[in-house]
């Protein structure tokens, strides 16, 4: 199968059937933990979280571009955006019978399977990780190619790249659950979907449980209660952080 990132007009629809096919595959496999509920809603939120980091993310592309006086790469930033994107959706549909074998084996959802959440969460961000920074080394060769000047080519990489990531992560958050709660029902977004982000979820919740076996003190939590209640158990005040 060609892999190739070269950004020509012939290959965005191509490259958008493959990004939207790949993505829906891996994102049924991600939700399935959950149940056919979410297996379903999440074949339908990854693809449009690739879709959605492309087109936010297209403005800032081509203006770096024009930046650096690579105008002809500004104009083909779109394309050259979602051939790589479609290389990473390719990627992860690649790894869906690895996910899958996970999913089947280990314990269904229940409050006593959260080191069990925490570790498929860790392993799906890894290798979304894996296979976005494969697409980006895909990227990065087709810019040396499209860039007249390398040193332009080094700098457009390292401000696309970042940008990517970054506004993925939100969308991916702002979209969550994917591979769903120990905790609360199935749900297509969250109420709180707003709230956080996955990078602090990742660094005071998910890898704290992990390594100490409990979970961290509340005064860490970044989403206090708007009004007094009564002081909830362990499980309950960690209901909110684990819905991904």
């Amino acid at each position: 199968m060609d892999l190739r990132v070269d950004g020509t007009q012939g290959r965005l629809g191509r490259d958008l059937l493959r990004l939207v096919a790949g993505a829906a595959l891996y994102g049924a496999v991600l939700g399935s933990w959950s149940g056919a509920r979410l297996a379903v809603y999440a074949a339908v939120k990854l693809p449009l979280v690739l879709l959605s980091t492309c087109a936010l993310t297209l403005l800032v592309n081509a203006l770096v571009a024009a930046l650096l006086g690579e105008r002809a790469v500004a104009a083909r930033a779109a394309r050259l955006t979602v051939a790589a994107m479609a290389v990473t959706a390719l990627l992860l549909a690649s790894l869906a019978p690895v996910s899958a074998f996970f999913h089947l084996a280990l314990p269904r959802p229940s409050p006593e399977a959260r080191a069990t959440h925490n570790g498929l969460y860790l392993m799906h961000t890894g290798f979304v990780a894996l296979c976005g920074l494969a697409g980006a080394l895909r990227l990065r060769a087709a810019l040396g190619r499209a860039c007249a000047r390398p040193g332009s080519a080094r700098r457009l990489f390292v401000a696309w790249v970042v940008t990517l990531a970054l506004v993925g992560g939100e969308v991916a958050w702002a979209l969550r659950p994917f591979v769903g709660s120990v905790f609360e029902p199935v749900a297509f977004v969250r109420a709180d979907a707003l709230d956080g982000n996955v990078y602090e979820l990742i660094w005071t919740d998910v890898l704290p449980f992990l390594a100490a076996g409990e979970p961290p003190p509340a005064a860490s939590r970044s989403r206090p209660s708007p009004r007094p209640r009564p002081r909830p158990s362990a499980d309950q005040e960690s209901a909110h952080a684990y819905s991904e």
